[in-house]
């Protein structure tokens, strides 16, 4: 096989386990992390609040528990002012997916894949935002992952933005 299929195998693998993050599946921080190198480095390069780095085993492996965590997380929309007060609404994280749109092989280490992510409340409030993630493999592991997300939600049919404020 070659390595750019081997590679796309693992990006195929790693946001299936993403999605097993999300969804509070146990010991999906876990198999994410034997798929990187010790010394990887882990970026959110999109625009402020979505920015970050992290560096190594254990600064991914704190992101990811953080993740797991998260899911099913209380929350608070806060709205335009029109349709909802100040104070916001009382709400959970219900629904975080993504859809991989296109792959590309760049070279015998470099893979980036494009997508969209549906974020949506249990209420079924939410948008659809778009990005990437561009992967640099050593050998079988990843040693870099940089994400850019795209700072402008769009509306999606199975939720409703209508009297959101997005702010992150």
């Amino acid at each position: 096989m070659q390595d750019g299929n081997r590679h796309e195998d693992i990006v195929r693998k790693y946001f299936e386990l993403v999605r097993e993050l999300r969804t509070g599946v146990e010991g999906a921080p876990e198999r994410l992390l034997e798929l990187w190198d010790p010394e990887g480095t882990f970026e959110f390069a999109g625009s402020p609040p979505v920015t970050g780095t992290f560096t190594g085993i254990n600064a991914i492996s704190v992101l990811y528990r953080n993740r797991f965590a998260a899911s099913g997380m209380p929350l608070r929309l806060q709205g335009n002012g029109k349709e909802d007060s100040e104070d916001g609404i009382e709400d959970a994280l219900g629904v975080v997916d993504t859809d991989i749109n296109r792959m590309r092989t760049l070279d015998e280490e470099r893979v980036v894949a494009g997508w969209t992510t549906t974020v949506g409340t249990r209420d079924r409030r939410g948008y659809q935002v778009s990005g990437s993630h561009s992967f640099i493999f050593k050998g079988d592991k990843i040693a870099n992952l940089r994400i850019v997300v795209s700072p402008k939600p769009e509306a999606v049919e199975q939720v409703d933005a209508s009297g959101l404020a997005i702010r992150d």
